[in-house]
């Protein structure tokens, strides 16, 4: 009887072994994500820009000292490449967004301050950017950097009071841009993103018509925060 029972006990375990082997096989781990290839997708977002300079007049003179700034939506596309080696990941990423920011300021006298009498009407038509990317994985959640070459539109109306208007000007300026952000796949091909960005542009606009000549001199720093999605290819 004791035979038996022992040789009972013994094909028992064996079974159960063999169950759990098989068990273990049918539902292997699932493979660490790679980021590795090309993606596509899409943003919206909010920006906000100001600037403050020199405002000389047609012969370079300078008396006023210009404001402009502007705030409003973003939406845009996205295009990049990713390489990850190990848990690094490195990229380079290029975007447009179409922008409805825009904003209105007073122009004030120089020296000395106070209010020359007059505002001006601004905004940023749109952004976009250049940028390397370097960022470190855990797994499906990426935490990156970037920074390279930023493009944007801006556009100056002056009024030289709240009811006449006087002139207008644009120009396209290139600059520098950082920030950085988190992603996360949702699955193999699809991936959300939270991030910051923040450009620094030289402003030369100038803003003329045949009865004023005004030319803003000064910086323009734009803040975007974006929410994207993509697509892995």
């Amino acid at each position: 009887m004791k035979s038996v029972l022992l040789a009972s006990t013994i094909f028992l375990a064996a079974t159960g072994a063999s169950m759990a082997a098989d068990a273990v096989a049918a539902d292997p781990v699932a493979a660490p994500y790679n980021w590795t290839g090309f993606y596509a997708g899409v943003h919206g977002g909010y920006a906000w820009g100001s600037g403050d300079g020199p405002y000389p007049d047609a012969a370079g003179v300078r008396f006023e000292t210009a404001y402009p700034e502007a705030d409003g939506g973003l939406l845009g596309v996205q295009v990049g490449y990713n390489h990850q080696w190990g848990n690094w990941v490195l990229g380079l990423e290029g975007d447009l967004s179409y922008s409805w920011a825009d904003g209105s300021s007073g122009i004030e006298i120089f020296p000395g301050g106070g209010d020359a009498g007059g505002h001006t009407d601004s905004e940023f038509t749109y952004l976009a950017s250049i940028t390397g990317r370097a960022g470190y994985a855990f797994d499906r959640t990426l935490l990156y950097a970037k920074g390279g070459i930023g493009f944007t539109r801006l556009e100056i109306t002056d009024y030289d009071n709240p009811a006449s208007f006087n002139a207008r000007g644009s120009k396209t300026l290139t600059g520098w841009t950082i920030g950085g952000g988190v992603e996360h796949a949702l699955n193999d091909k699809w991936s959300v993103k939270g991030e910051y960005q923040f450009y620094r542009f030289s402003g030369d606009v100038a803003v003329n018509d045949p009865a004023l000549f005004r030319t803003y001199e000064g910086d323009f720093n734009v803040h975007a925060v974006k929410i994207g999605l993509n697509y892995k290819f």
